[in-house]
């Protein structure tokens, strides 16, 4: 007895060693094998940031993205409410303009903040698809999830996915926050830690703060996430009856159901809350409404179409910057590529609705169900409503691209797995490591197109180096010239007969003569300008004949020696003074 109690105490004594000297080579090799791949998918995920941002620089910004600069800046400069703002009407103030904040902080006032900032969403939503699309699965299986759904995501279309997704704010960066709540569904339902999570409160209490935080920013997430969470728990405990549940399922579905509820109501009051206290003011238009009966096969045609454009299977055409056919070949090749992205996300939403709502043991995968229904209600929206008026509405749907990778890559590969001998799956994982390649070749190839040139730097630069300081402009030129200029002028946009500010990502204060003294006007030269300018004949018409005009390329600059605010209807922008 003394012998083996005194075995036991050695063989304590070894664990302890091996323990202090690191846990014994296996455990080192284990530690070695995941430093390994932390930085493989470092150098990956900063390689793709390089490619997105390269492949940015090929569309220009526009005022939409500037406004969301000054924006930031103003926030930065302790306006963290946006005080006296008027925003469009999608604000992205818990979405996407933290980011533009941090981003400003660092590089400044710069048209390179929306192409940096596009170039960050867009490689944070490619990182959370392939988290949420490995799910619970590890080793190869896992690998093979995330693989899937990166591949269907990677390499925007140069021509049509610049725009959408690497360009200025317009509801993309609503999947971030989207895709983060599905990953803590996902890792907070899992076996072993769901007493722990959901019995504390952690994870309804963090939806529910989510879903709210991200509701505020942008009302999409309501369509993408609120509604299909609602709709999901709802049904599974209306089954609930009819299945063996354990108490804690049940518990999570009616936590996270009243969790989707109250995020609405919270969402309310904060908006309510910044109004009352002085925030920003949130522009209002016309509200999603139903479309009328003969217009729902346009409509759909029209989604059909927009679906193509954001999973890069459009047909190029001709872009205007190829200089021989050849460089029209590949655009055709990487087209037809992604087509078979478009398939797969077809194909995993068919499996999704089998494994999720028809399969057995399928209501054991909560986050499968909530993309199914996110990408159903989103469908509908833009079937049934009114909100894609054209092919350049697109964006309205653009969360389908992460949805649907992020479904196929869940469901997919283990219907693969079932389906296909094991001695055809290595075939199968050479396949979809050929095809991240080809992605990866595609990105680079995209990266190599010339940055687009900045519209307005020339009449920036003019105005700087002539030292004005502050004027008026239409809105598509306003902003724009602002950053350009790096903030050294100021240009406040006015409506397009120049009688009255815009009210659209504009400050009121920017109209205030007691505060700024407005000397000039930008206008256009001809019929042909791509900015939508004022007319020579409109501002002479409303401020009188300028003291001097100077024609800057295809604009033309009319400088007053009165303060044109003055002239201005801004009652109603400014308030009470």
């Amino acid at each position: 007895m003394l012998a083996g109690v005194g075995d036991r105490a050695r063989a304590d004594a070894a664990d302890a060693a091996r323990r202090r000297a690191g846990g014994g080579p296996a455990a080192r090799s284990q530690r070695q094998r995941r430093l390994a791949w932390s930085l493989a998918l470092a150098i990956a995920l900063a390689a793709l940031f390089t490619l997105s941002l390269c492949q940015s620089l090929t569309s220009a910004i526009n005022s939409d993205g500037a406004a969301n600069i000054l924006q930031a800046q103003a926030m930065l400069h302790g306006n963290p409410l946006l005080r006296g703002w008027w925003t469009s009407d999608v604000s992205f103030y818990t979405t996407e303009l933290p980011e533009y904040a941090l981003v400003v902080a660092a590089r400044g006032v710069s048209p390179d903040v929306v192409h940096i900032c596009g170039a960050l969403t867009y490689t944070l939503a490619v990182a959370l698809a392939a988290l949420v699309a490995r799910g619970r699965a590890t080793g190869a299986a896992g690998l093979r999830r995330a693989g899937l759904a990166v591949a269907i995501m990677l390499a925007p279309s140069i021509l049509g996915g610049t725009e959408v997704f690497l360009e200025n704010p317009d509801h993309f960066g609503t999947s971030v926050p989207v895709l983060l709540l599905l990953l803590l569904l996902d890792r907070g339902d899992e076996p072993g830690r769901r007493d722990r999570i959901v019995g504390r409160w952690y994870l309804p209490a963090a939806a529910c703060a989510l879903l709210a935080w991200t509701q505020v920013g942008d009302e999409l997430s309501l369509a993408a996430a609120t509604i299909p969470v609602a709709v999901v728990c709802a049904c599974r405990l209306a089954v609930a009856g009819l299945r063996r549940r354990s108490r804690a399922g049940l518990r999570t579905d009616g936590l996270l159901l009243a969790a989707a509820v109250v995020s609405v109501e919270v969402g309310l009051l904060t908006d309510y809350v910044i109004r009352a206290i002085g925030g920003f003011v949130q522009q209002t238009i016309a509200g999603q409404q139903l479309a009328p009966l003969r217009q729902l096969p346009g409509n759909a045609h029209l989604l059909w179409q927009s679906l193509v454009v954001i999973f890069g299977a459009n047909n190029p055409g001709v872009p205007k910057r190829a200089i021989t056919i050849s460089a029209h070949v590949p655009l055709v090749l990487m087209t037809s590529l992604h087509v078979i992205g478009l398939v797969l996300a077809l194909a995993g939403l068919v499996a999704g609705i089998a494994v999720g709502f028809l399969g057995r043991g399928g209501d054991r995968d909560r986050v499968t169900q909530i993309l199914v229904v996110a990408i159903g209600v989103t469908v509908a929206a833009a079937v049934f409503g009114t909100v894609l008026k054209s092919l350049a509405t697109a964006h309205e749907v653009a969360i389908l691209l992460p949805l649907g990778a992020v479904l196929a890559g869940r469901t997919l590969p283990p219907l693969a797995r079932r389906l296909v001998s094991s001695r055809r799956q290595p075939v199968a994982t050479v396949a979809l490591a050929g095809w991240l390649a080809v992605g990866a070749a595609e990105m680079c190839y995209a990266a190599q197109w010339p940055a687009a040139p900045v519209s307005v730097q020339t009449v920036a630069d003019w105005l700087v180096a002539h030292h004005q300081r502050d004027g008026l402009a239409a809105y598509w030129q306003a902003a724009q010239t602002t950053v350009t200029s790096g903030g050294r002028v100021l240009v406040a946009p006015v409506t397009q007969s120049a009688t009255a500010p815009m009210p659209w990502e504009v400050a009121a204060d920017w109209y205030r003569p007691g505060l700024r003294r407005a000397t000039f006007v930008i206008a256009g030269a001809g019929p042909q300008h791509l900015e939508k300018p004022l007319s020579v004949a409109e501002v002479r018409a409303r401020f009188g004949r300028p003291a001097a005009e100077y024609h800057v390329g295809d604009d033309v600059i009319m400088i007053y020696r009165y303060n044109l605010l003055t002239r201005l209807h801004s009652r109603a922008l400014l308030g009470p003074p």
